[in-house]
């Protein structure tokens, strides 16, 4: 007699947040449930498609309430700095080290001003197996790996089809569209792939996929 059948552990994350997002989404609970996934399981290697070029973003699912995705950093890929929409983002990190700098505008030291930035603090690590927490209220902010490759999880919610880069130096804000790497283990097409901006200084580091 054969038992219930078990799903994989990214299915069953999947599910969880299903649950708890339909129920309000509360933030504690979403991080335990971050942890305790990233922690103990490693079948997110099969979402995990590294690009030459730029960091790569790899959807594992999306519904009206969140966004995951395996986030894939070569050696010297950064994200510009950049803002979340007013949306909560979880990054949990499953492979490497990765870093988080946070950035406010210089005159109101907060994300919202005019001119230049400054960074706040010093930059911190988010280790391996640990799952770190960001939104608007907290900084804009920049992540890079530290080690010579990382994979990070990262959970949004809402989704974000846009977000604000800003130039450290002037404090210009351009708008950019987000898109995938790839899609439930499969590459995008190129066209899909690539983010539209205005006015992106030359100053920036490479772009959010």
């Amino acid at each position: 007699m054969s038992g219930a059948s078990v799903l994989p552990p990214i299915e069953d994350l999947c599910l969880s947040l299903d649950h708890e997002f339909e129920n309000g989404g509360d933030g504690a609970r979403i991080r335990e449930i971050m942890q305790e996934y990233v922690e103990k399981h490693s079948d997110w290697r099969q979402y995990a498609k590294f690009c030459p070029h730029k960091y790569s973003r790899n959807l594992i699912n999306r519904t009206p309430e969140y966004e995951i995705m395996v986030i894939c950093w070569g050696e010297g890929q950064v994200s510009p700095i950049h803002n979340h929409e007013g949306q909560r983002c979880w990054m949990g990190v499953v492979e490497g080290e990765i870093e988080e700098t946070y950035f406010m505008f210089k005159d109101t030291k907060c994300t919202k001003g005019s001119g230049p930035l400054e960074v706040m603090g010093s930059a911190h690590p988010i280790d391996m197996g640990t799952v770190g927490y960001i939104t608007d209220e907290v900084a804009l902010h920049v992540i890079r790996p530290t080690t010579k490759s990382a994979v990070s999880i990262h959970l949004y919610s809402k989704p974000i089809q846009e977000c604000n880069i800003y130039c450290p130096k002037t404090g210009l804000v351009t708008r950019r569209k987000l898109g995938y790497y790839s899609e439930y283990k499969k590459i995008c097409d190129p066209a899909q792939q690539a983010p539209s901006c205005t006015a992106l200084p030359s100053s920036l580091p490479a772009a959010v996929y």
